[in-house]
């Protein structure tokens, strides 16, 4: 009983630790920061240090929020709406009806 009280309080204690630095906060703002520079393209290194970030983000908003995260997804690749016909102006030859 008295190993049960420990771990749960080694539990507690951790989570509240991680609450309060919050790392994967910070992992995330890192990534954006880095990839938000123009320096940064494919073909560095911190674009691709960046990418397993955005993957373990990915996977984790698919596990808590699947249904409005691939809402989102297919909001975001809708066809554009379509476009209402180019404005006519009659030319001066045509006499007026």
């Amino acid at each position: 009983m008295l190993t049960l009280a420990i771990s749960a309080a080694a539990a507690l204690a951790a989570g509240y630790v991680l609450g309060r630095i919050r790392p994967a906060r910070r992992a995330s703002d890192w990534a954006w920061c880095t990839i938000r520079r123009s320096a940064v393209t494919r073909n560095t290194w911190r674009w691709w240090a960046t990418q397993p970030v955005f993957g373990v983000e990915i996977v984790l908003l698919l596990a808590t929020r699947p249904r409005a995260t691939v809402r989102a997804w297919r909001h975001r690749h809708d066809p554009p709406p379509p476009r209402s016909p180019a404005v006519s102006f009659p030319s001066p030859e045509d006499p007026p009806c």
